[in-house]
């Protein structure tokens, strides 16, 4: 059912002057994607958390609509760089402080400090069809296409602003026709590994464009919960779109006739994608080993095995806000729970970093950092060895 309403029924004025800002900075919205309409949203996710991302402009402007702001749906939170309390080793007094009054701004309005960039894991999921206003991209993609809600990508102000008034601009993915498939792709690969569905949205994004592609998967195994999310986290970071298709495995594709498959994508060309997505050599050192992208469950990185080398790399396992920090014997293999490497200072003799995630790799080299992409398990025989590993 069509729940939108006229853009003109929402006042011009809210009951503060947070929500009159929300409200005008919707209608803004609403003008730069030419919709006249506005739908209720049943939740907000809200990306712009990390302090190092923000900066002080940031950090005023949501200490601002704290002072009068409280959100009207249910509102959840993308990682920060760190969880304040319990800060990694290197940085400072003043890291922490800062980050912590970004979480003090928004817990200030009334949003659930989650700091997980899988809302639908830490809470309830979007049940299909209703609307969301949501900005991480991952998850947007997630809900889209696993779970059948409708979203657009929101920018992090859009999406708060979204919270505090409780409508989204009815636009793009909230719009039934916009949602349907453009291109067939047929995937011939064993997807069954969690970071080849990562390789697997590189591949589509770098391909397709912003195209939807309606998928039919003809691998020898299934994918995982935790490759579908990898799917998600990929396929919009290299340039793809928040939606997919794939028969037998998503709510809408049923609801779609079969495209004819315009590409086969195969095991050999997903080997290709990470050789692509690959800057170091056999032998190389490897600084920091960093997996939980997206995030997954609040563990913990394993213990070291006996005989790990001394000079053993930083181990990062990013999670949900609650994941405990392992023992100080453990000191170089953290959990950053409720925090994200990709958005966080790291040490700052890291130079080269292995991860199982497409998605990392690309933030992580953009900030100028080497990077190797492997397999979960790969990634962890590095973090003994420091090194990354020759061919097999």
């Amino acid at each position: 059912m069509d729940r939108s309403l006229p853009l003109h029924a929402l006042p011009d004025t809210g009951e503060t002057p947070a929500h009159t800002r929300a409200l005008r900075l919707i209608a803004a919205l609403c003008r730069v994607a030419r919709a006249d309409r506005v739908v209720p949203v049943a939740s907000a996710h809200v990306a712009g958390v990390s302090y190092w991302n923000l900066g002080p402009a940031g950090l005023d402007y949501l200490e601002e609509l704290a002072a009068t702001g409280h959100v009207r749906v249910p509102t959840t939170l993308n990682p920060c760089a760190f969880w304040p309390a319990t800060p990694p080793p290197w940085v400072t007094d003043e890291d922490a402080r800062l980050q912590a009054r970004v979480l003090a701004a928004y817990e200030a309005m009334g949003v659930l400090p989650t700091c997980s960039c899988a809302p639908y894991l830490t809470g309830p999921a979007p049940l299909f069809g209703t609307h969301l206003a949501w900005a991480e991209s991952s998850a947007v993609t997630f809900a889209n296409s696993l779970l059948g809600a409708r979203t657009e990508r929101e920018g992090g102000p859009g999406a708060l602003a979204a919270a505090l008034c409780g409508y989204a601009p009815y636009a793009g993915l909230h719009v039934e026709e916009n949602r349907h498939p453009r291109v067939g792709v047929r995937v011939n690969a064993d997807l069954s590994p969690p970071w080849r569905m990562g390789l697997l949205g590189a591949w589509l994004g770098r391909a397709l464009g912003a195209t939807v592609p309606l998928m039919t998967l003809d691998g020898p195994r299934e994918p995982t919960r935790a490759g579908w999310q990898a799917l998600s986290a990929a396929l919009v970071t290299y340039g793809g779109p928040v939606l997919f298709h794939a028969h037998g495995h998503t709510p809408e594709a049923a609801a779609f006739p079969t495209l004819p498959h315009q590409a086969t994508v195969t095991d050999a060309m997903l080997d290709a994608e990470a050789a692509r997505l690959c800057d170091l050599s056999p032998g190389d050192r490897v600084d920091l080993v960093f997996t939980g992208c997206p995030h997954g469950t609040a563990d913990a990185p394993p213990k070291s095995a006996e005989g790990a080398s001394p000079d053993a790399p930083w181990t990062l396992r990013a999670c949900p806000a609650g994941g405990a920090l392992p023992p100080a014997a453990e000191a170089r293999r953290l959990s950053l729970p409720g925090g994200c490497p990709a958005v966080s200072p790291l040490p700052p003799e890291v130079r080269a970093v292995a991860t199982d995630s497409a998605k990392a790799a690309f933030y992580l080299r953009s900030r100028g950092y080497r990077v190797g992409l492997a397999d979960a398990e790969t990634c962890a025989r590095i973090s003994e060895t420091g090194r990354w590993p020759h061919a097999s």
